[in-house]
């Protein structure tokens, strides 16, 4: 059976990365909009609210994944892809450097993204409408009354809460909004799989080794999964259900590629320095304990990892040869910024090889 992250459809390409869109995702975001629909508890047209908010949603989802592309560029790595799928964004990365501050670099990409938007947006509603942006993770969204659009918010210079009624005042308090519970979510979390996680696991990387700093962010991100299913039970919300069945698989995923690596990995790699420790070579794999369903079907996608990293060197050096010979017959000025940046990468990591 295919990998359920496969099951999506193109949208669009931008800056030589390919936007894709999960099948689930427009479904989960009308089911949003939905919700608020029919429940009676909101007042008349508060769709319309919702809709807004997801669809803004989507839009900054997708900057912040741009950031994380970027980002490893930025590094020397490459990114091509984005999954918009209804847990959030993610970007593919390929070749990226194996040291601490690429990865961290990597994974602060996308939350730098959010701290830029938010920073502009609440100075504009600052300085320009002389509002507070609503910093409190728990602010309303939505409007009050049926008859009108009116939020909730501060005036820097008044006492007590106003009613505000200016759709682009509105609109971009809602901007702020997402963006700053974007920030909290992916930094305030430190476990895997978040940015925070990764980050953190960065940080630990020069001071305990990949493999330790991995295990510890692996922990954390269990803890973080406690945290989200109780909240998901407490406020009985599905989507952080999901949320947190997705946080487990990752981490238990995580977790059975260090217990591989530790016993010399189950596919002959060594994984201590990093998953781009596939670059060398293959030791004669150990006989292996046995192994539960999950544990066998988490080693079954980390081999399937291990096999398109394999196929994409291949293809990486078959392009090689291309644009080597495309230099020898019009010369290097012919190839592209995207075509000198591949072979810069692939040149590098021939140099860096063992």
């Amino acid at each position: 059976m295919r990998d359920v992250l496969t099951w999506s459809f193109p949208i669009g390409q931008l800056f030589g990365i390919a936007i894709r869109v999960h099948l689930l995702l427009p479904f989960v975001m009308i089911g949003l909009v939905a919700r608020v629909a029919l429940d009676k508890d909101f007042p008349a047209n508060t769709w319309q609210d919702a809709l807004s908010l997801v669809a803004m949603m989507f839009f900054i989802i997708l900057l912040h994944e741009f950031g994380h592309c970027f980002a490893a560029r930025f590094m020397e790595g490459e990114s091509d892809e984005i999954l918009m799928w209804p847990l959030g964004g993610l970007a593919y990365a390929r070749s990226l450097p194996p040291t601490p501050i690429a990865h961290f670099v990597y994974s602060a990409g996308g939350p730098l993204v959010n701290v830029v938007l938010a920073l502009v947006s609440g100075v504009v509603l600052f300085f320009a409408f002389e509002r507070l942006p609503p910093v409190n993770p728990f602010w309303y969204p939505y409007r009050y009354l049926a008859d009108s659009i009116a939020v909730e918010t501060w005036r820097w210079h008044a006492v007590g809460l106003e009613l505000e009624e200016r759709l682009p005042v509105i609109l971009l308090m809602r901007f702020f909004w997402i963006n700053w519970i974007l920030l909290l979510f992916n930094t305030v979390l430190l476990g895997i799989p978040f940015d925070g996680g990764r980050m953190l696991q960065a940080i630990l990387w020069p001071r305990v080794g990949h493999f330790q700093a991995t295990k510890i962010a692996v922990y954390a991100g269990f803890v973080c999964m406690a945290g989200v299913a109780l909240y998901s039970v407490i406020y009985r919300e599905p989507m952080m259900a999901f949320l947190a069945v997705f946080i487990f698989m990752s981490c238990a995923q995580e977790l059975t590629i260090l217990e591989h690596a530790h016993e010399d990995s189950l596919f002959g790699y060594d994984f201590s320095q990093g998953y781009t420790s596939l670059e060398k070579e293959e030791a004669p794999p150990p006989k292996l304990r046995k192994q539960n369903f999950i544990q066998r079907w988490l080693a079954q996608r980390a081999a399937k990892r291990a096999q398109e990293e394999q196929e994409q060197r291949e293809a990486d050096d078959r392009r090689m040869d291309d644009l080597l010979q495309k230099i020898q017959k019009f010369g290097k000025e012919s190839l592209t910024d995207e075509e000198q940046r591949f072979l810069k990468r692939v040149a590098d990591r021939y140099k860096n090889k063992p």
